[in-house]
């Protein structure tokens, strides 16, 4: 990191992340302003990777970063884990998202 001990690029907590340092990725953050936007998506990941951000939740948030900029760096790949995450824990199904089939039995 640079000599303001404060990340530039959001790729440096990625890597950490990517080796399961959840602790140092959440170390970083805490240098990060909350209001810097570049770091929304591997705050969201780190809420993944931890537990503390259901994956329901996790989605809502990055549609609301992709509505802004439907080319939010990272965030159309995390939303698709965080999909995945949130139908593998029952959050979301896909007979949550669409009405059955009407049935018709002859009556």
């Amino acid at each position: 990191m640079s000599g303001s001990n404060v990340p530039s690029d959001p790729a440096e907590v990625d890597r950490l992340l990517d080796a399961g340092d959840l602790d140092g990725a959440r170390a970083v953050l805490d240098a990060v302003p909350v209001t810097d936007e570049t770091f929304a998506v591997v705050r969201i990941r780190l809420g993944l990777l931890d537990g503390s951000t259901p994956g329901g939740a996790a989605q809502q948030a990055l549609i609301r970063l992709m509505r802004r900029d439907p080319d939010w760096p990272g965030a159309k790949k995390l939303y698709q884990e965080a999909s995945s995450q949130a139908y593998q824990t029952r959050e979301s199904s896909a007979s949550h998202s669409h009405p059955p089939p009407p049935t018709d039995k002859g009556n």
